[in-house]
């Protein structure tokens, strides 16, 4: 979608206002547009991230904070979670489903940039970023810094949409985005446009194959992904180098 921008500033400004504007019905929305599968996909993210119990996590473009909590479930009460994310709205939903009760307490959410990390290197077991890397200035650089605050032996993990590739997947979900999408919207949110923009944002991002080349070049190992309901949604997982072992 690089071509609708004129600047990753201006890609920024956008992506800011459109989560805005749908941060209260987000977490809805996501179960509707997704099956209400979402919650399974987050938890087995999370698994496949390898986070011990008692251990660090962060995750990156938090949202409202489903991902985190999915970890801090992980961790347990001797473990610690990060979410950020960078727009106020959003956190402010995910601070207050905190409040009530829906999100765990050792979760500390924050305010900040994916592209610039407020973190020392080698802080984080494992750094988790769910639908957000194709809504970011630079997807790469969000994955190189990833990277550096994870431990050598950690994990990055992305859960992100992705491309079908078979009958009858591919077609259906073309349908999906190009007719289901845009009434969604309209019935979300009484205009065209956010939604209808994510879920095309998503079928312009890279296939499977081609984030797992992303992966290794911002220095992950072992890299693999997983298809979630044939390819509409994929996991990525790569490990930092274990220096001690090199």
């Amino acid at each position: 979608m690089a071509e609708e921008f004129r600047s990753a500033e201006e890609k920024e400004r956008f992506i800011q206002s459109t989560f805005s504007a749908i941060a209260a019905r987000y977490d809805l929305m996501n179960q509707v547009m997704t099956f209400n599968s979402d919650t399974r996909w987050r938890r087995k993210a999370a698994s496949l991230s390898q986070l011990p119990v008692g251990g660090a996590g962060l995750d990156v473009c938090c949202g409202t904070g489903e991902l985190a909590q999915a970890l801090a479930e992980r961790v347990g009460a001797r473990g610690s979670v990060v979410g950020l994310d960078f727009n106020a709205d959003m956190l402010a939903v995910a601070q207050e489903k905190q409040r009530e009760g829906k999100l765990a307490r050792q979760i500390e959410f924050i305010q900040g940039n994916a592209m610039e990390l407020p973190f020392p290197d080698n802080r984080f077991d494992t750094a988790t970023i769910g639908f957000g890397l194709r809504n970011v200035p630079d997807f790469r650089q969000v994955l190189r810094e990833m990277t550096r605050v994870v431990k050598p032996g950690g994990t990055v993990v992305s859960l992100e949409t992705s491309k079908p590739q078979s009958w009858p997947m591919k077609p259906l979900h073309g349908f999906y985005v190009d007719r289901l999408v845009p009434v969604i919207d309209r019935l979300s949110v009484g205009q065209q446009g956010p939604y209808a923009w994510l879920a095309r944002s998503a079928q312009a991002f890279l296939p499977q194959e081609e984030l797992s080349a992303v992966f290794r070049e911002a220095g992950l190992t072992k890299v693999r992904y997983h298809n979630l309901f044939g390819g509409v949604a994929a996991i990525h997982v790569g490990f930092k180098p274990d220096t001690a072992t090199h």
